[in-house]
């Protein structure tokens, strides 16, 4: 669909559009009553530090959880060596901790 409007016309449907957190078509389509309005939260900006750490840590745990299936699909999951996975787990929840604690400014021991 085309239309016509001036420059600052098309200004401020930008604006709105970018303000209500939308693209120029959906806010045209509800000024229309083609849809309903639908606010999303903005996503909100995140350390790209904090992604890499917490990404090294979902590594760690899928490493785990492959060992722990490939255990249990070839028939060794008796052979499990519980305290090996526990010491494997504790030290993933203190990554987590040492992550959270530098992103908001606690303590960590």
């Amino acid at each position: 669909m085309i239309f016509r409007c001036s420059p600052s016309e098309k200004a401020a449907l930008v604006v709105k559009a970018h303000a209500a957190g939308l693209p120029n078509a959906m806010l045209m389509r509800e000024a229309l009553g083609l849809t309903e309005a639908r606010r999303r939260k903005p996503v909100p900006r995140v350390d790209p530090k904090l992604t890499f750490a917490i990404a090294r840590v979902g590594g760690n745990l899928n490493q785990l959880s492959r060992w722990i299936n490939g255990a249990v699909k070839s028939g060794r999951a008796s052979q499990i060596d519980t305290l090996k996975v526990a010491t494997q787990l504790v030290a993933i929840e203190r990554q987590l901790a040492q992550i959270v604690a530098a992103h908001t400014g606690e303590n960590c021991e």
